[in-house]
């Protein structure tokens, strides 16, 4: 179903009039260029609203709502003529679209090991996919399919202590009609918000929002002068975006020739952890912070939900989810954890049977030794943002067993330390909640922070 009323449900077909403010708000260049160029009514546009949760798409095609709760493939036989018609030309993947409201996260679904690998979070002003116009035509496929999901909102969300308790998920199966057991892993959780908001018991009126440009648009940026500046700020924008991709062998080798000068052998698993959290620095690879607002999903709903009718009380529902960290803006920290992996290479662990706490020691020492040769001014990734990174961010350790070589961090001090942990989320009420400082995740986790002494 399309209609042309915006009523912040379904897809929507509109002009540039129609929403040349709302992009305006969250990437103004690019308005502004659009603006120059006055695409009239012949060049639509497809606004398309997602509940939390709801699938946008996977690496085979898009996904639109029918408007009856479910949703079609523009390869669908049903799919409606006007979408095909302008949207077709993204029917193997996506057509190119922006996103305008809320988040969306790109993941990886490792079903088999319960758990699922956030690769990007796309905020409001960011565009997608960029091969659309920066693709060549080859004969060789590069990209696999299957592997990509995209959700409306964070699917790798989920609560900071433990709600795995049966007697009490059967208050909220009692209160919201949840037909699924308890969680048994942090994989779990966001099944079980989706159905809370979902459900229907809750007015939520939480809705992820993006624009898709029609095929006009796109032919235009491939065959128009007139339209070519608008195309290069695209091609400057995907350059940035991929920036570290581009030069991660670059960085690989760094670490191999380090590693191959102080005679490093460490566990694969942990050498790749220390990798994956100067990717986290970079912000290449997404951390996890707590949630302190509805960008990721309907937090407050979600909240309110576990304290009234799960019974949350000693703990206050933290609920984490993946961002990009950015070192040069922000001095909060994100969090990466031994105890919910989520690098993107997967060497096996040590056949030794060793504690978290060991494995902290040997990570900790792993990257202080990166830092320390990263550091030098003698380093060839020196003047590099890898370089940047080993000299102004900090990675702090923590477990909540106390560790007599004093390298790591009790865990209960990550609230004093982060105000974000410590906030409650129902104001005007007063709570004995605290802080889950015996929570798994945070039972052997890296913080990363900025150094306020270092930009």
């Amino acid at each position: 179903m399309i209609t042309a009323v915006d009523e912040r449900n379904g897809v929507v077909k509109c002009r540039w009039e129609d929403v040349r403010q709302r992009v305006s708000a969250v990437e103004p260049r690019f308005a502004r260029l659009v603006d120059e160029l006055n695409p009239d009514y012949s060049f639509p546009l497809f606004l398309v609203y997602l509940p939390y949760g709801a699938l946008k798409g996977d690496t085979k095609s898009s996904y639109f709502p029918d408007g009856r709760g479910g949703y079609y493939r523009l390869s669908d036989p049903g799919a409606p003529k006007d979408i095909v018609q302008h949207l077709g030309y993204g029917m193997d993947g996506s057509p190119m679209g922006m996103v305008l409201e809320k988040q969306f996260e790109y993941f990886i679904d490792l079903k088999h090991k319960g758990i699922t690998i956030p690769w990007l979070m796309y905020s409001p002003g960011h565009f997608y996919p960029f091969s659309t116009i920066l693709g060549c035509h080859s004969k060789h496929v590069y990209a696999p399919n299957g592997l990509l999901t995209v959700t409306s909102g964070a699917r790798s969300a989920f609560m900071l202590p433990n709600i795995g308790c049966n007697s009490q998920h059967v208050n909220l199966k009692r209160d919201f009609n949840i037909q699924r057991r308890a969680p048994k892993s942090l994989y779990d959780h966001w099944l079980v918000f989706k159905e809370i908001i979902n459900g229907g018991v809750y007015h939520c009126d939480w809705r992820s929002c993006l624009i898709y440009f029609s095929e006009k648009w796109i032919n235009k940026l491939h065959k128009d002068k007139a339209w070519m500046e608008l195309k290069l700020y695209l091609h400057e924008t995907a350059w940035r975006r991929f920036e570290y991709e581009r030069n991660r062998i670059y960085y690989d080798i760094t670490f191999s020739m380090i590693q191959a000068k102080y005679n490093l052998k460490p566990n694969p698993y942990l050498a790749d952890t220390a990798r994956h959290l100067f990717a986290t620095a970079i912000g290449a690879a997404p951390g996890y912070v707590p949630a302190r607002d509805e960008a990721a999903l309907p937090l407050n709903l979600i909240q309110k939900a576990f304290i009234e009718s799960y019974g949350l009380k000693k703990y206050i529902p933290t609920i984490m989810h993946p961002v990009h960290f950015d070192f040069d803006k922000t001095t909060l920290p994100v969090y990466y954890s031994l105890q919910h992996p989520s690098t993107y290479v997967f060497s096996p662990k040590s056949r030794t049977v060793t504690s978290t706490i060991s494995e902290i020691h040997e990570l900790e020492y792993i990257m202080s030794v990166f830092c320390k040769e990263l550091s030098s001014e003698k380093n060839i990734c020196a003047d590099t943002i890898i370089g940047k990174i080993a000299k102004s961010v900090i990675f702090d350790y923590f477990h909540n067993k106390p560790d007599r070589q004093r390298i790591i961090k009790q865990s209960r001090v990550i609230a004093t330390m982060d105000p974000r942990f410590g906030s409650q989320p129902m104001k005007g009420k007063k709570s004995a909640a605290v802080f889950a400082a015996d929570a798994p995740f945070v039972r052997g986790c890296v913080s990363i922070r900025a150094r306020q002494d270092v930009k």
